[in-house]
């Protein structure tokens, strides 16, 4: 009976040696006491009187699943009531859709029995991947049929199968991997896609939780007032409420209670709420009354913005600006970022990006004190028209037609040109600037 199983798996001799034995065969285990495991290398090896024995060969002379190298049958293990037989098994299998059982055995306890689907051909374990998929299935097969829970796992020992103890044997048909499969999928749960919730704003105050509520409530006993004083003036002061009200809301919460506490105690906790220098935790909260303290209210979502630039291209314009007023920046890039407040990072990739476009040039000096300075190229300043030179804050426009529009804070001129019509280009004539200074290209100079 068990050279069918086992005849493509045990070869008829063996050399003992584990690491002389082929790819194609593996190890089974043998036993009478589960602790006392034996090997079992050749076929006639098998006609040894075991209790147990493994469904599956292995590898190695250890009995665990990392070790397994052919599963030859899957065996559930069914703990039922004395009286059942095997055509209830059966209907089990019917009931739960699987492919009916080879092999029943029945073991010592009356009503118990071990269902063997075996396998048409041995399957082969390659890779972990494959071993865990055989766990899943072996353990969604115990749960569709009511098995035994506990008896999951290809490496466990099962009866060993014999004529005395076989109830139910059907040696011409064979369940196949594939089949097992198909099952698994269309019985395994479906995953669902976890849906990105968008961030919520809660707008209230812990005051209108349960256990804001109930901290209101002059109940404190002796041993908790200052901490429901303490609590209730943090809740009222993250709430918004005026100092004054505050101050009224202890005081006429103290006189509720059985006991009042102190008027310098509730002086003094009052003075202590006020300083700002803490807030109300809702875990705190609920750990003293006992009751939830988590705030529910009205949602408040972002509001949609239209942003047509990204913020890395407003950095550059800042860093563009900053260095038109200043000409030359020699201060080091942190402290230019907190100048200028943005991130050391985005100020980085901002004057990376803008000395990979040209805009900007960057010079390191030598020596033990070396520092590094940047100022605008020299290809950039050529290449700005009149209409494109930045304006200063407050000033709509440096240039209005062509002519130079008052003094700005900006202005390369510094007053060396004057607003009057004689000294200024005309209108339409086109300005060339060289390093700080405008000059028209018809050969006009101001000043």
């Amino acid at each position: 009976m068990l050279s069918d199983i086992f005849c493509d798996v045990l070869p008829e001799t063996s050399p003992y040696k584990t690491n002389q034995m082929k790819k194609d065969n593996g190890l089974v285990f043998g036993s009478n006491i589960k602790s006392d495991a034996r090997i079992l290398w050749t076929l006639p090896d098998l006609g040894k009187d075991y209790t147990y024995i493994t469904a599956s060969t292995f590898f190695a002379r250890r009995r665990q699943r990392r070790y397994v190298r052919h599963v030859l049958a899957f065996v559930c293990d069914f703990d039922t009531p004395q009286g059942t037989t095997p055509d209830d098994i059966l209907d089990c299998y019917r009931a739960a859709r699987l492919p009916i059982p080879e092999l029943i055995v029945a073991t010592a306890t009356p009503g118990h029995y071990q269902a063997w689907n075996i396998l048409d051909q041995p399957l082969r374990i390659r890779h972990d991947i494959l071993l865990a998929k055989v766990s899943k299935i072996h353990e969604m097969m115990v749960v569709a049929l009511g098995a035994d829970p506990c008896a999951v796992g290809v490496e466990r020992w099962v009866r060993r199968p014999t004529v005395e103890n076989s109830v139910y044997c059907d040696w011409y048909s064979r369940t196949s991997w594939d089949e097992l499969c198909d099952w698994y999928d269309v019985q395994k749960p479906i995953k669902t896609v976890k849906v990105k919730a968008q961030k919520v704003v809660y707008i209230g105050s812990l005051l209108a939780t349960p256990a804001g509520r109930r901290i209101q409530e002059p109940v404190a006993e002796n041993g908790e007032r200052n901490r429901w004083a303490y609590g209730l003036g943090l809740c009222l002061w993250d709430a918004g409420i005026p100092v004054p009200e505050i101050h009224t809301k202890l005081h006429e919460w103290n006189k509720g209670l059985k006991e009042p506490l102190a008027m310098a105690e509730i002086e003094k906790i009052y003075r202590s709420v006020i300083t700002g220098r803490h807030h109300a935790s809702p875990r705190v909260l609920s750990s003293i009354t006992g009751l939830s303290a988590q705030i529910k209210g009205w949602y408040k979502w972002a509001k949609p913005r239209d942003r047509r630039r990204d913020h890395i291209s407003e950095v550059k314009e800042d860093i563009i600006q900053d260095l038109w007023i200043n000409k030359i920046v020699r201060e080091t890039q942190k402290a230019w970022a907190e100048r200028l407040g943005v991130a050391y990072r985005t100020l980085k990739e901002a004057l990376a990006q803008l000395r990979n476009e040209g805009v900007i040039e960057a010079y390191t000096s030598r020596g033990k004190y070396a520092q590094s300075f940047y100022n605008l190229s020299e290809g950039y300043l050529n290449s700005m028209s009149s209409a494109e030179l930045p304006a200063a804050a407050g000033a709509e426009t440096l240039f209005s037609n062509g002519i130079l529009k008052g003094h700005t804070a900006i202005s390369p001129l510094k007053g060396t040109l004057s607003s009057s019509g004689g000294d200024m280009p005309r209108c339409g004539t086109r300005l060339r600037m060289q390093r700080g200074n405008i000059l028209p290209e018809g050969g006009c100079r101001g000043g």
